[in-house]
């Protein structure tokens, strides 16, 4: 199997494990990417963000390991953000019918205010 030769960083903002990915990924990136998100699920932090602005190409197998990696969270109380502003990522989404489940949006900020807006709607103060 071919190695990825993306790009990736995983930082903390706050209370957001962040996961920055950079250049092309296809089906042989999967296992890196799939460990990279276990690391950052493992620092603890409630809400993990997937960032794809650097993305200059993506396959339906990553949004298979973003899908499932979201699923988990979710069900363990967490949240899950995607920030992707290019319109064929966006397209793809779409097709693939995951442009509803991901709502990506354009920056951390935004990331902040669906914080804001999710803390105020369960009562509880931000972290």
């Amino acid at each position: 199997m071919t190695q990825w030769q993306g790009e990736a960083r995983i930082r903390v903002v706050g209370r957001w494990g962040v996961l920055e990915l950079a250049g092309e990924i296809d089906i042989a990136a999967v296992p890196e990417i799939e460990e990279l998100l276990m690391r950052l699920l493992a620092l603890g932090k409630p809400v993990v963000v997937v960032d794809l602005r650097a993305v200059t190409f993506f396959d339906c197998a990553i949004l298979g390991v973003l899908y499932r990696a979201r699923a988990g969270l979710l069900a363990t109380g967490g949240g899950f953000e995607v920030l992707c502003t290019r319109p064929w990522a966006l397209k793809i989404m779409s097709m693939a019918g995951l442009l509803d489940v991901f709502r990506p949006v354009a920056s951390l900020t935004d990331v902040a205010d669906l914080d804001a807006l999710d803390g105020a709607r369960h009562g509880s103060p931000k972290a």
